[in-house]
């Protein structure tokens, strides 16, 4: 059955926005572009493949749960796994997660020495590396070590049987703000970290703390390791003058109308009654609301893309009335000859147009990663 609402993925976009990532970090900087969240809600089964087909060699994920995911998705090379993943009372699930994530050789982000010593178990019995990861907290206030914390649980990693540290990283709080040096405040952190770690012979494959901000405006944050997140999927966060020209969204969300009604002046729409037609007008129904991840917020503000038809050039036309669980409506009373059935852009992969995700996110004061994010799974992503 022909879906009603569809999300595009651009995998040419994909391809450019990965190029465009590898043109800014040295070579022989690995990439390991976040892909938690069903890759920002664009759909693990139409990414993966390119990011295989295009080289890069690790990814991240927020859980044991994606990573396995991963797996049974075919996913050959390294996976990071972001979030500490034996963070449990129950001392029987420890093990089993320890154990899973060795078999399935996912870097395992510790917190404590209790946590190494789970997975130094489980690797030997197993006899297999435990590859683990020390996130250190450099300013986010959020995850990780204190350095001098970080320094003593690499210390007694190294001690252990088994272990191999992947890597030593951090995350920048504020990369994205026009002002940089607080960003560059947690690579001085971390960089110190990485001297006294040397010193001490502690081996670390890699060191890492650049996002998406990080790759195109700090170039000094690149070390051994990069991980984009937004732009990645073509999207930016920073200063609106700083948007790469080279990334390109890759995400288009259409649909079509299921409803096409002449209302008479001084009619209601939706519920609430919050749009009151001024004259007669043509209104039309999208199956798409906030049961789909279209924001509420969007009623009475938003607008779609009427797609040429009959002679009819593209005609932006605006969202009226509340958004409805599973239905929008649209004024196509200036949009000229009209039917049911005709397509629409509700989300538009033009990051200058008012309803890209950058234009949707800044209108409803959010950012461009929830838009995405919360796009349901009634919505099929199709890769074009």
């Amino acid at each position: 059955m022909d879906p009603l609402v569809t999300a595009d993925i651009r995998l040419d976009a994909l391809r450019a926005n990965i190029a465009a990532i590898r043109r800014r970090v040295p070579k022989g900087t690995q990439l390991c572009p976040a892909v938690k969240a069903d890759a920002y809600g664009h759909g693990l089964a139409q990414i993966l493949p390119v990011l295989i087909e295009a080289g890069v060699e690790r990814v991240g994920v927020a859980n044991l749960l994606e990573a396995m995911h991963l797996r049974r998705l075919g996913w050959p090379r390294p996976i990071l796994c972001l979030a500490p993943m034996l963070a449990d009372t129950d001392e029987r699930q420890r093990r089993t997660r320890a154990e899973q994530a060795v078999l399935a050789q996912v870097s395992v982000t510790i917190m404590s020495a209790e946590e190494a010593r789970q997975l130094s178990a489980a690797a030997v019995l197993l006899h297999r590396p435990a590859p683990i990861e020390i996130k250190v907290d450099t300013g986010m206030g959020r995850m990780g070590l204190l350095p001098e914390t970080a320094r003593e649980l690499a210390l007694e990693v190294f001690s252990l049987p088994g272990l191999v540290i992947d890597g030593v990283y951090s995350h920048l709080a504020c990369a994205d703000e026009p002002d940089l040096s607080f960003a560059r405040e947690q690579l001085d952190r971390l960089l110190s970290l990485r001297a006294c770690l040397r010193e001490c012979g502690v081996p670390v494959r890699q060191y890492h703390i650049a996002n998406s901000p990080g790759v195109f405006r700090l170039p000094e944050s690149h070390l051994d390791r990069v991980r984009p997140g937004l732009s990645l999927y073509g999207y930016w966060d920073g200063p609106p003058a700083e948007r790469p020209p080279d990334i390109h969204p890759i995400m288009r969300v259409t649909s079509r109308l299921t409803a096409v009604r002449r209302l008479p002046a001084g009619h209601a729409v939706g519920y609430g009654r919050t749009f009151i037609t001024r004259r007669e007008s043509l209104i039309g129904v999208v199956p798409i609301g906030y049961g789909d991840g279209y924001r509420r917020l969007l009623g009475n503000s938003g607008v779609m893309t009427l797609e040429p038809a009959r002679g009819r050039g593209r005609t932006l036309v605006p969202v009226v009335g509340r958004i409805s669980m599973d239905q929008t409506t649209v004024d196509l009373t200036d949009a000229g000859d009209v039917r049911v059935g005709d397509s629409l852009t509700i989300i538009d992969d033009d990051p200058t147009a008012p309803h890209s995700v950058e234009g949707i996110a800044l209108k409803i004061g959010t950012i461009p990663y929830e838009i995405t994010c919360l796009i349901g799974h009634r919505v099929p992503r199709r890769a074009v």
